[in-house]
This record gives C-alpha cells, structure tokens and sequence, in this order.
C-alpha cells in the first residue's frame, strides 16, 4: 500500500471517529464545528498545532502540559460519581467497573510518573522537547482506548511491582 492511500486510511479512521455520535467527545466537536465552520478534522487539527505550539515555546509549556495531564482525567473521573459511562456497549454495571479502573490505572501511572520526574527533573530539563513529548505521552495514557498507555505501564511495570505471590501471604 502506498504511503498517501496509508495516509488516507488513517484520516478516514479519525475523521470517522470524530463524527461517532457514540463517542465522549462528539458533542465538544460538534459545537466547535458549527462555531468555527470547519471540519472537525481540521478542528482537531487546529487543536493540535496550537497545543504544540503551546509545549515547545517558552514558561508555558509546563503548565500547558499539566492542564492537559489533569483536566480531561480529573474530569471523566468525577463523572463517574455520578453516572457510568453510557457509550459503552454492554451493561452499566460492567461500563462502570471498567471505566473506574480506567481511571485507577490513569491516577496510578501519573503519579509515578510525577514521582520520577521530581527525581531527574535537572535532567529531563535539558532534553529538547520534553514537555510536548510528555504530553503526548499521557493523551496516550488517558485516551479512551482499551489499551492505553497507562494500562500497559500499570500492566507492565507498576502491577508486578505490587503483587505479593502465594508464598508472601503465608
């Protein structure tokens, strides 16, 4: 397959998911459609070029990939106090189940992530780009996905930190 038909398929999948009137993001993106008049495609991509913007240049970067690290999580978080997650496809009990670990497992990973970071931050603040590639790095962590990035670090890493085999208990 070509490069530009890959290229395609991959802003087919995207542009489809964005008008998923099943998806949590679809009415954000609809009411920025009829505001701004463009696609939601170039919604999103709008969005990502001002964030980028945003995370490589100057004081703001920190803070703008700290309100991306927190806003979106600390809000699907407390809504689901109030009620489970209705796009899921199965029973609310399970959506509910499933949508808490979601979160634990997001909570679980940034503060580790916070915690190594406090540790090499002379570091890490000498390395170009680092605010724009941790952002990054935690969208992948909280997207809406069944194998985010912080069910695989939780998976991988955190979990079997914690675990205490058969023999520990006795």
């Amino acid at each position: 397959m070509a490069s530009a038909t890959k290229i395609q398929l991959v802003m087919d999948i995207i542009d489809g998911a964005l008008y998923d009137r099943s998806k949590p993001w679809d009415a954000a993106f609809g009411r920025a459609e009829a505001l701004t008049g463009m696609s939601r495609f170039k919604v999103l991509l709008s969005i990502v070029l001002v964030t980028s913007v945003l995370l490589v240049y100057g004081a703001s970067a920190e803070v703008a990939s700290n309100a991306i690290a927190l806003i979106y999580p600390a809000a699907m978080t407390i809504s689901l106090t109030t009620s489970p997650p209705i796009w899921r496809k199965y029973d609310r009990v399970s959506a509910a189940t499933e949508a808490q670990n979601e979160k634990f497992t997001y909570w679980m990973t940034f503060t580790a992530i916070l915690i190594v970071e406090s540790l090499f931050r002379p570091l890490l603040q000498l390395l170009p780009l680092y605010q724009m590639c941790r952002t990054w790095f935690f969208i992948w962590c909280f997207a809406p996905i069944r194998d985010n990035g912080s069910a695989y670090i939780y998976d991988a890493i955190i979990r079997p930190r914690f675990e205490l085999s058969v023999d520990d208990l006795d």
